[in-house]
């Protein structure tokens, strides 16, 4: 198979189309085509660390749209810690090549700035975007830096739309490049994962142009497990703030149905609309929700006691730990002339 017809593809499948009765709809009516879309195609190298401040050693991004690249992002990043032995050996990196490498901020917002995130016609792509994703999420998390939540778009899942085991013998960025004819071959280095990831999902987007997919909506639903209908539902989380606190999921009928604690309410609230979501109760008790409210507390502590107490106040249907609060052990503080602590069952 070879992508160097995709342009021409992509072209195709973003003219006007047709719906169920034969009526012409317009651009504006089905979305934004795949071909006015920018994709930013991100991979990154870590230490091996799990997400944060310290983790990432390489960021890769290419940026297309209409099958074209427009623009390349490359830069090593010193994490401030020693890369492992083993970490050299999988990707080339060693400490001496990012001694003067910039440190993790500058190359956040260096890529941040350069991939102009969150803008509505731009999507963030990565192949296992969860792992890519993940680590720019925690980092910006860790720095304080503001997270764009971007449109994120995973080749992976896309890839296993797009071809069957019969076809290939497994999903992997390597082989899904020698499948498709990529001009670069992944070697574990940012840059060249990324150009990799950009053949693979144009080869992709050729395959699925004659199911339908030829808008961004189209191709966000056909690569995502999560409803657009649910995912649409994040936005009950934009006026959370970015604290402690107490949340309660409230249906129609203004029913509790689930209270939680969390040290940011924001983001705690936006995860439940997401992939990384499986739980089936929780998945129904979403699909009813209408609105979040909540109760910002000074500390985390706090909200978890608050959580206990209307969890017992409530009795939230979809709540399945807490059920019986007054016999978790709490810690109550003696109040005398001297420190001290009670330990006992409330």
């Amino acid at each position: 198979m070879s992508t160097s017809s995709f342009p021409n593809a992509v072209s195709a499948a973003s003219t006007v189309g047709t719906d169920r009765v034969g009526t012409q709809v317009s651009f504006a009516d089905m979305g934004t085509p795949l071909e006015r879309a920018t994709f930013v195609v991100v991979d990154l190298e870590t230490t091996g660390r799990a997400p944060g401040a310290r983790a990432l050693t390489e960021i890769g991004a290419v940026k297309v749209r209409g099958g074209r690249v427009l623009a390349d992002f490359s830069t090593l990043v010193n994490p401030g810690v020693t890369i492992p032995a083993q970490i050299t050996m999988l990707t080339g990196i060693t400490n001496a090549m990012v001694a003067g490498a910039p440190g993790v901020r500058a190359c956040m917002e260096a890529f941040l700035a350069w991939a102009d995130l969150p803008a509505d016609d731009v999507v963030l792509v990565a192949h296992n975007a969860r792992f890519d994703v993940g680590h720019l999420r925690g980092a910006a998390a860790a720095l304080g830096l503001e997270w764009p939540e971007p449109c994120v778009l995973d080749t992976l899942a896309l890839a296993r739309k797009a071809w069957t085991r019969s076809e290939v013998p497994n999903h992997k960025l390597g082989t899904l490049a020698a499948f498709v004819g990529s001009r670069t071959r992944p070697t574990h280095r940012a840059l060249d994962d990324a150009h990799a990831t950009v053949d693979v999902l144009h080869a992709a987007l050729e395959v699925m142009a004659p199911l339908g997919v030829t808008h961004l909506e189209d191709l966000t639903t056909a690569s995502d497990p999560v409803p657009a209908r649910r995912r649409a539902k994040r936005r009950l989380a934009d006026a959370l703030p970015s604290g402690p606190g107490v949340y309660q999921f409230r249906s129609a009928a203004d029913q509790v149905l689930y209270v939680g604690s969390a040290a940011d309410l924001k983001r705690r609230v936006r995860s439940y609309f997401t992939a990384s979501e499986k739980r089936r109760k929780v998945a129904q008790m979403l699909d009813t929700t209408v609105s979040v409210r909540h109760i910002a507390t000074p500390t985390l502590i706090e909200a978890r006691v608050r959580e206990l107490r209307m969890i017992a106040e409530l009795d939230p249907p979809v709540n399945r730990r807490s059920r019986a609060p007054r016999r978790r052990p709490w810690l109550h503080l003696a109040q005398g002339s001297g420190p001290g602590a009670e330990p006992g069952w409330r």
